[in-house]
């Protein structure tokens, strides 16, 4: 009963063990980095959790606009959510008051997270 008791209790405690990683995002085709989060601490579910909150917020944008001179185009960019969503913003707003409208593309599933043990 004693072996029974312990070999459900150890799970436990380390299932609860908080750690502190720090975590590097990175695009998966270039490999560029586009984001890093210096520290961020709990247990195993936490930091996977953390891990793949970093995966959905980190995409890419590209917008273009019909202009007297062709299409203009922003160019893929690269990084949180508030950035490629203030590019959607700025080309949106910018294209509506020369008369025009802008287009933007999310890119979502572009990022790779990985996290390891802090020193």
């Amino acid at each position: 009963m004693k072996k029974l008791l312990l070999l459900l209790i150890v799970p436990l405690v380390f299932a609860g063990c908080k750690k502190c990683v720090e975590c590097e995002i990175r695009l998966k085709q270039s490999q560029d980095v586009i984001g890093f989060v210096d520290e961020f601490c709990g247990n195993d579910k936490k930091v996977e959790e953390e891990e793949q909150r970093l995966r959905a917020d980190y995409n890419c944008i590209e917008c273009s606009a019909l202009t007297g001179f062709g299409t203009a185009t922003s160019g893929v960019h690269c990084g949180n959510r508030a950035f490629t969503d203030s590019i959607d913003s700025d080309w949106k707003n910018g294209a509506l008051q020369s008369g025009t409208s802008a287009n933007c593309i999310y890119y979502r599933d572009t990022a790779n997270v990985r996290c390891v043990l802090k020193n």
